[in-house]
């Protein structure tokens, strides 16, 4: 008997896509999951965890095949994909349509690269799928749409004939209205257009556009029924066959170049009292339909002289168009193939693209909202020729892109944590007609620009499309409470937030990110709106220090660890508050308001006293003291407010012996190699609270927090530490089968994008834009590493305290930069 091993299965990959505009994801097992592209619940609701669509159903409807040819053999038929379900195709019965043996998968966002193994196939076949994804350009970013470039090559001495085919099956589309398909030129090559029969408002009511280009002579199914792109039995008094468009793909390797768009009508009633030129015609537009083209070959293979009698032609109508229940009424697929010659040693290129267009996104009061994307393009048709006439700007920018993430010395599970995280660009956005953006916290769970979770997943976002981290900070402040209080969470429609302004702990993660927004982009128009709402944010969190030691120390139960109430003056909202602190001072010094530079700069002296005395145990800081009660846990995340100072390229207000001490001692007792850094423990001999004692969320592990706590031990030398941190997130997101899909509140979580800073960390990198100022403070001696900031994408290499850097995007050739060696 045949000895398996099986190991985990993934379910996630690399989200395809543009900004906003809904996403695909290629898993690796070569298949095209979650088709969140119209206007499904899952991304367009707060379903929590309600078992909502969320385009799974729909893997299996874009699918690829390959046919290779070689001299005096049978040709081989391989999927590029693993899904081999009953539904698909009779595998086990027409066991020629074999999935490849191995798919060798690397995902480096905004690419998915694929190679297909099989010992059958003789080429080599690769696929390298790209989002549209341009750093510094939203516009082009928020296509609706992804190219799949297909890469072939003859490493034999014998010329072969390969085929390529791609089926669509847009059941995600037009569920109510049906579909009708044109074709149309793209570029040099075709492209079919799914389109509604009749314009409704349902959400699932829109287009698709799948295009081929490159190499090859093409041909094309403009539409047919679903079935046929998979298989259906032909059960009538004509025969029991077998059709799918697979059996003429195996034997031609090419298809009939059908240009049909529309469903076949139905036969009159009256079919009998036909002429036979009536019936003549009749046939001649019904055998434009693969489908029933196949079975009449067939029949005339046997019977040459079928058609001649009437009655036959009578019998064939009837049975074809009327006797085919089990073909099934859904009508739409399409299919494009590329036939090519490659001799010895030839490569060549086949690139298909798929884009959408889904206008019908409504808020929960009825408003059609709608698309950013729909202010850029008319239709998919018009998405995918603006992807096509762009595809040698657009296609090498993003896999520049990929590339840059990964020119770096560090170990592989840092560019790693930052490509793979970036994903959630694609998957979580939200980015509405009117320009309203927002990235969920979890998809579909909780809301949009959460600002506690936006405070730690921004780094990347304020780096590579800053406009869209300002105007959700911006849409943010005008939700700014009267009393000061900074919203928590938007609804959908970004048009109202949730109730949630009790969270302390966002007041002030506000403040620092407008400060570290300004400084890595240079606006001072931005600062100096936010100016009235940085103000009323730290008066109201003033509000909280009773005894006016510097610390808040009443009204602190409800923060970002929702589950997990704390009391009087914890540490966590007491480093968080001196971080504004020092944050507010400098904006306002900034903008020449002296004397709020002097109000926040004095009292964050007194604050820092305060944490010493009130909090400090002389191994780390307590969690919380209320009066004479005192919470003596150990929490991971207790120097929040000095990593985001240290990220922003400040100096901290706790210094470097303290933080690596507590550092270490929090390694030492909050992290194992079994279940990673937890977020508390009670360290032996210290006393804890029934809030805290096996509380939900101090027990567990919560990928974000981990990658600031490896950022912030990387900014202060803890190389060893961070290195373990991050490689234990990193294997087990592995073994879960979930690289590119961490969880808390929700999959697809965006705080685990904090695992920027640790690349942030790694170069100790300063920026104030404005006055072109960078500085860096690399932690190792030598060492390469991505510089990205807006409107520059750069290599820089340290080298015995010297700095190299080459320009990919901008000019730093008038920055005043320095570096110092640590």
């Amino acid at each position: 008997m045949a000895k398996i091993i099986t190991e985990k299965n993934h379910s996630s990959g690399i989200a395809l896509g543009g900004i906003g505009a809904g996403s695909i994801e290629l898993f690796p097992d070569g298949e095209f999951h979650s088709w969140l592209i119209a206007n499904q619940p899952r991304i367009t609701k707060v379903c929590f965890e309600r078992k909502e669509d969320d385009g799974e159903g729909s893997t299996g409807a874009l699918s690829f095949y390959v046919r290779e040819k070689r001299a005096d053999k049978k040709p081989v038929v391989r999927k590029l994909g693993m899904k081999t379900d009953a539904d698909d195709f009779t595998y086990r019965m027409f066991s020629w349509n074999k999935p490849v043996e191995k798919i060798e998968f690397d995902g480096k966002f905004p690419v998915c690269d694929i190679n297909y193994i099989d010992s059958a196939l003789s080429c080599r076949l690769s696929l390298k799928a790209v989002s549209p994804f341009v750093p510094h350009n939203s516009d082009i970013s928020a296509t609706p749409g992804f190219y799949m470039d297909f890469t072939v090559e003859n490493p034999t001495e014998n010329e072969l004939q390969i085929s390529l085919l791609g089926t669509l099956v847009p059941d995600v589309a037009n569920k109510n209205e049906g579909n009708k398909n044109t074709l149309h030129r793209v570029g040099e090559g075709i492209g079919v257009l799914i389109e509604p029969m009749e314009s409704s408002d349902s959400p699932s009511s829109g287009e698709l556009c799948f295009s081929l280009n490159g190499a090859g002579e093409k041909s094309y199914i403009t539409a047919s029924y679903y079935r046929f792109m998979k298989e259906f039995i032909a059960d009538s008094d004509l025969g029991v066959t077998q059709e799918s468009v697979l059996f003429g793909f195996r034997e031609k390797g090419r298809l009939p170049d059908t240009k049909i768009g529309t469903r076949p009508e139905k036969l009159p009633e009256s079919i009998e009292q036909l002429s036979d030129g009536e019936l003549d015609s009749l046939i001649e537009e019904y055998i434009k339909y693969p489908f029933i083209s196949s079975i009449l070959n067939r029949i005339l293979y046997c019977k040459p002289d079928f058609l001649s009698k009437r009655e036959n032609k009578i019998f064939f109508l009837d049975n074809c168009i009327n006797q085919n229940d089990r073909r099934g009424e859904d009508f739409g697929a399409c299919a494009l193939c590329s036939e090519i010659i490659l001799m010895p040693g030839e490569k060549k290129n086949i690139r298909f693209i798929l884009t959408w267009y889904f206008p019908n996104h409504f808020s929960s009061d009825g408003e059609r909202i709608g698309h950013y994307y729909e202010n850029l393009y008319k239709s998919s048709l018009e998405a995918n020729e603006a992807l096509e006439e762009g595809f040698d700007s657009i296609f090498k920018s993003a896999v520049s892109f990929s590339q840059l993430l990964y020119s770096t010395d560090l170990p592989s599970v840092y560019p790693d944590a930052w490509s793979s995280n970036l994903s959630q660009l694609i998957k979580d956005s939200v980015y509405l007609k009117n320009g309203k953006f927002g990235l969920w916290e979890g998809l579909g769970y909780c809301g949009l620009h959460t600002t506690d979770i936006t405070y730690h997943a921004s780094f990347s976002l304020i780096s590579l499309f800053p406009e869209l981290q300002k105007k959700q900070m911006k849409t943010g402040a005008e939700f700014q409470r009267e009393d000061g209080r900074v919203h928590h969470s938007f609804k959908p429609d970004m048009k109202c937030s949730d109730n949630g302004f009790d969270r302390v702990d966002i007041n002030m993660q506000f403040v620092l990110m407008v400060l570290r927004d300004y400084l890595f982009t240079g606006d001072r128009e931005y600062l100096s709106s936010l100016w009235n709402n940085v103000k009323r944010a730290m008066e109201s969190s003033e509000m909280l220090d009773e005894d006016r030691d510097g610390l808040p120390d009443h009204g602190t139960k409800r923060n970002t660890y929702d589950a997990w109430n704390f009391s009087g003056t914890p540490v966590y909202i007491s480093v968080l508050w001196l971080a504004s602190l020092k944050a507010a001072a400098i904006i306002a010094e900034r903008l020449g308001e002296r004397r709020y530079r002097e109000k926040w700069n004095a009292v964050l002296q007194k604050g820092k006293t305060a944490l010493e005395e009130k909090l400090w145990n002389g191994e780390y800081y307590n969690l919380w003291k209320n009066q004479d009660e005192t919470d003596e846990s150990l929490m991971t995340d207790q120097l929040d407010g000095e990593w985001f100072l240290r990220m922003t390229g400040l100096s901290g207000n706790i210094p470097d012996e303290r933080v690596r001490k507590v550092l270490e001692f929090i390694f030492r007792n909050n992290f194992d190699e079994e279940q990673g850094l937890v977020n508390a423990t009670v360290p032996e001999g210290r006393k804890t609270t029934v809030d805290t004692y096996k509380n939900c969320q101090t027990e567990a592990v919560w990928t974000g927090i981990g990658y600031a706590f490896s950022a912030l031990a990387l900014s202060v030398g803890e190389i060893g530490i961070s290195d373990t941190v991050i490689s234990s997130i990193h294997n087990n997101q592995l073994r879960f089968g979930a690289l590119w899909d961490h969880w808390e509140c929700g999959h697809h979580y965006t705080r685990p994008m904090s695992s920027w800073s640790t690349l942030i960390a790694a170069s100790g990198m300063a920026v104030d834009y404005e006055y072109k100022k960078l500085s860096f403070a690399p932690k190792t001696k030598n060492i390469t590493l991505p510089l990205i900031l807006p409107d520059i994408l750069a290599k820089v290499s340290f080298i015995n305290g010297e700095m190299n850097t080459e320009c990919i995007k901008g000019d730093l050739s008038e920055w005043e930069i320095s570096v110092k060696t640590n």
